[in-house]
């Protein structure tokens, strides 16, 4: 039988060496790098439709086409492991929830706002637990009709895409014990800042491609109708 003594002996020895494990598993994070990356023909792994979002002149189908492919991106096998064993980072579901208009800041644009959930699941180091997080997010990137200057016709101009450092979040789900608590508080800033700079890296691409093939006067369209207020949804 497990005596009472024992256990306050094996209690003292979990708390002082928590801060330890804490030191460890948050370098561990810290190494975290991506081992599958996807390699430079994902376009054309892709179900991608060109021909039918060049000719669409309505948003709501360009909209539907675009997250139809994003929708389509396998992050599962992009499996994050540090240098260290024991330590990873597996995503289980990527949720993309729509595409948002918004007029830029400087008022000749538009921009375009998608929101991101992510599922994944962390395997700790050292203490032997997984543990499921839920990160959400927002990818922004802008569209600017121009003119050019040789042929007087419009062209398209795409912004940067990159995520909105304002709005991350990060939920730890399935707690079991204060040391995991613990761990996980301490290392979700490097789990949110890995899966950032991995969604940016593979979605961002892909949602630029597409976007460089819309309509012309689609875009036109889109940047006269967040201007006179027509459309619901905005930034």
């Amino acid at each position: 039988m497990f005596q009472l003594g024992s256990l306050v002996v094996f209690c003292g020895l979990l708390i002082g060496t928590s801060e330890s494990l804490l030191g460890n598993v948050v370098s561990a994070v810290d190494n975290l790098n991506v081992q599958n990356p996807v390699s430079g023909d994902v376009l054309q792994n892709l179900n991608l439709d060109v021909g039918s979002l060049q000719e669409t002149k309505d948003w709501s189908s360009a909209s539907n086409n675009i997250l139809g492919v994003l929708n389509t991106l396998d992050l599962g096998k992009l499996n994050l492991l540090s240098s260290q064993k024991g330590l990873g980072l597996r995503i289980n579901k990527l949720s993309l929830l729509d595409l948002q208009v918004g007029l830029s800041s400087t008022g000749k644009g538009i921009d375009l706002k998608l929101p991101v959930v992510v599922d994944a699941s962390v395997s700790l180091p050292i203490i032997g637990s997984v543990v499921d997080v839920a990160i959400s997010l927002d990818l922004i990137t802008s569209l600017t009709v121009e003119t050019n200057a040789h042929t007087g016709l419009p062209t398209l101009s795409i912004g940067k895409c990159s995520s909105n450092s304002d709005n991350i979040s990060i939920s730890l789900l399935g707690r079991r014990n204060t040391l995991v608590n613990r761990i996980l508080d301490s290392v979700s800033g490097l789990l949110t800042n890995t899966v950032t700079s991995l969604l940016q890296n593979q979605i961002c691409p892909v949602l630029q491609f597409l976007l460089s093939n819309l309509n012309i006067n689609l875009t036109q369209d889109l940047l006269s109708n967040v201007l006179t207020g027509q459309l619901p949804v905005s930034l």
